[in-house]
């Protein structure tokens, strides 16, 4: 999932390169309603004896870690950064950059690059809806395939990997790899893979993919070849994916990814996947979360098609638009079939909608 596979790499990020976090306890029953990167005001109230202290935000008295050399009666400035899985803060002053110096006269010290970035996403996010960045766009060059599909399932693993071959998962693929869970000749088609060690190792050698396995000389061939060229102390990935980790921390920011290109010669194709996260309603009802994605094709018989996938706990919900009256037809006519096909292979549809895009 977009979301996990990105979160767990800006949490590492942070942890690494960017200010502490402060935390909530997860026995905490009262929660403020807050938005990411809003700033707020916290009152420390008191030391609390397991080490934490009890403050004040929003009118809700909270179980937080905080500095040691916080007292009781200081007021901090914190910015939310997520309420999952339980409410997080960071102290607004460490995003700023701090200037020291010292009878020794040291060099002015500031954040790392990767907290400024951080710190601008949380600035992003305070922003308005309409002024939120757009969706992480992913731009495919060359066709999927040759022609027009005949089975929908090759079609389907075709769009699964232009996704997942698209470097936003890599890091989450690495940890299938070492689990023995993905071969090592995926991981080297993605991008970062490419710029590898390994990758160069196994070129020289002029090994051939299609004749690569997981073993354990493989492994250690790989790590030959790390050890070989190591990255310099200061270097923490390879300059050239500096993009993409860029792409895989505004996907967790906006939740959203677009693919745009050629699905064959010919045929443009824009598929979006986007996740949307539970809201609170009026009267106090909660909309939960959903996963959604849908795909915009103009084709030569058919014409202008907008397909639509949510999954919802209740189940499917598909909605289908075409500009034509006669796909639309078309389509309503397919319906049944439709259902049919989704109930044998196990999936359950909670409602069908066809009409104008």
């Amino acid at each position: 999932m977009i979301h996990n596979d990105v979160l767990s790499q800006l949490q590492l990020l942070i942890k690494t390169s960017a200010p502490p976090l402060l935390e909530v306890s997860q026995q905490q029953l009262a929660l403020p309603q807050l938005t990411p990167g809003q700033r707020v005001p916290a009152h420390v109230m008191a030391n609390l004896p397991n080490g934490r202290f009890q403050v004040l935000i929003a009118d809700k008295a909270l179980d937080m870690n905080l500095p040691k050399n916080t007292q009781p009666g200081d007021t901090l400035e914190l910015i939310f950064v997520s309420g999952k899985p339980r409410l997080t803060f960071i102290l607004a002053s460490d995003l700023a950059n701090v200037a020291t110096t010292s009878a020794a006269g040291k060099p002015q010290v500031s954040l790392s690059e990767t907290a400024r970035f951080l710190g601008g996403l949380l600035e992003k996010a305070a922003q308005p809806e309409s002024a939120q960045a757009k969706a992480v766009s992913i731009a495919q060059t060359a066709p999927l395939l040759s022609g027009a599909p005949g089975k929908t399932l090759h079609f389907a693993q075709v769009l699964h990997g232009a996704l997942t071959k698209s470097g936003l998962f890599y890091e989450s693929h690495q940890a299938q790899w070492v689990a023995g869970q993905r071969p090592l000749t995926d991981l080297l088609h993605e991008p970062q893979g490419r710029l590898s060690p390994a990758a160069a190792h196994i070129a020289a050698q002029n090994v051939k993919p299609a004749e690569m396995q997981q073993t354990s000389a493989l492994v250690q061939n790989q790590g030959d070849a790390l050890s070989a060229k190591p990255l310099a102390a200061t270097q923490l990935a390879h300059p050239e994916t500096v993009p993409i980790v860029r792409q895989q921390l505004d996907a967790l920011d906006t939740r959203q990814v677009l693919w745009q290109g050629q699905v064959w010669p010919g045929q443009t194709m824009d598929w979006q996947i986007e996740e949307r996260s539970a809201r609170e309603q009026e009267g106090g009802e909660v909309e939960q979360a959903e996963w959604q994605t849908s795909l915009h094709l103009v084709l030569p018989q058919l014409g202008e098609i907008n397909a639509r996938l949510i999954l919802h706990p209740q189940g499917i919900r598909i909605q289908l638009g075409a500009a034509e009256f006669a796909t639309v037809e078309l389509m309503s006519k397919q319906k049944t079939a439709l259902q049919q096909g989704m109930e044998t292979s196990g999936l359950r549809l909670a409602e069908i909608k066809i009409g104008a895009p």
